[in-house]
């Protein structure tokens, strides 16, 4: 697509108060967005539905300059701009009726190459929850699958985590642009993804985390996927409004059961008892769905006894080992290291599945 009729498809979307049905009615009419765009004052003011608002922002040099802007942007900082008539555009996502004109990728990973499966749930997850994913994960590891998640406390970052440690792709599924992280606090996580993965949104960069823009980012995740996963959500959790845009486009969902009064159970059993979620038990239920052969592999009953660790993951290593449960401050003062270059290498071993985050910013072996 040249840059101009991307630009003019941008300037579209971000006219206020005209919806994607409204831009594709347009361009079904007028055949490209340049087109649009430059419609005379008649021309729009003709137009049956169109109001005067929506008309006198189509051709806006403020707004047309605010897409160039963009696109400028994106260029310096490695943002690619897909649009919907490109062939990088997820072809699943293509599918779904309400599916964006522009989406902004920033990583390495290729939208249309193997299984998307998305792993979404509350962020008050439990020890369960965590080593169930993990145990879930593993049973993808070596397979064609690209795990996809919201980048959220909780569920969501534990799967990016479980994808990294095993290999596997995976994408973070932003409700804001795709030049920041949010919260602050998955932004190690974030950087983690971009070598294998990386971050995808709806959202141009200017926009904020705003609480509306979570909802509609739910859609993103369940029409990128062809299998959507819950692990743990209540009844009114965000996961559950991915699992029904999931239902909607006729993608599978898999929920995993609990004790019958979790409140983080209670999502997921609404689910199965509705038949809106197959009950998950393990991997291979996905993987037969997906129609992927799981593959053999023993069951892991202890932790690898020799893992390669940097010279600085070894020394925070044994003074955990010596200390036990220590705050970050304390680490960062007895290594002598300031804490933003102790911070990747506490994922590190995080993801090596030697340490684990404490509440109060404390770490401790696990």
């Amino acid at each position: 697509m040249q840059v101009q009729e991307k630009q003019a498809l941008m300037a579209l979307t971000y006219v206020q108060k005209l919806g994607t049905k409204s831009v594709q009615d347009l361009l079904v009419m007028y055949g490209t967005a340049s087109e649009v765009w430059n419609l005379s004052a008649k021309e729009k003011n003709s137009i049956k539905g169109l109001t005067p608002e929506i008309a006198n922002q189509i051709g806006s040099k403020k707004i047309w300059d605010l897409a160039a802007n963009e696109i400028s942007f994106c260029e310096k900082h490695d943002i690619q701009i897909i649009s919907k008539f490109e062939n990088d555009y997820s072809k699943l996502l293509k599918e779904c009726v309400d599916a964006p004109f522009i989406t902004f990728k920033r990583g390495n990973v290729d939208l249309n190459q193997g299984k998307y499966v998305s792993i979404v749930g509350t962020r008050k997850m439990t020890s369960r929850g965590k080593d169930f994913i993990h145990e879930l994960v593993a049973g993808f590891k070596n397979q064609p699958i690209t795990i996809v998640s919201g980048l959220a406390l909780g569920v969501d970052a534990e799967a990016h985590k479980a994808a990294i440690e095993n290999g596997l792709p995976t994408i973070g599924v932003l409700a804001h642009g795709v030049n920041q992280v949010f919260p602050k606090t998955n932004e190690r996580i974030g950087l983690k993804m971009m070598d294998n993965g990386g971050l995808f949104s709806e959202f141009s960069t200017f926009h904020a985390p705003e609480p509306e823009n979570f909802l509609r980012r739910n859609r993103i995740i369940a029409g990128l996927c062809e299998a959507t996963i819950i692990i743990e959500s209540p009844i009114a959790g965000g996961a559950m409004s991915t699992a029904t845009h999931a239902n909607n486009y006729n993608r599978d969902v898999f929920a995993l059961s609990g004790r019958p009064n979790d409140a983080t159970a209670v999502g997921c059993h609404h689910l199965i008892k509705n038949h809106k979620a197959f009950l998950l038990t393990e991997a291979s239920d996905v993987l037969n769905y997906l129609n992927i052969s799981p593959r053999k592999t023993e069951k892991v009953v202890q932790k690898e006894l020799f893992i390669s660790l940097s010279q600085p993951e070894q020394m925070l290593y044994d003074l955990l080992k010596k200390n036990g449960k220590l705050h970050i401050d304390k680490i960062a003062l007895d290594m002598r290291m300031p804490t933003y270059q102790l911070m990747p290498i506490l994922l590190d071993l995080e993801l090596k599945n030697l340490i684990s985050p404490l509440p109060g910013k404390y770490y401790d072996l696990n």
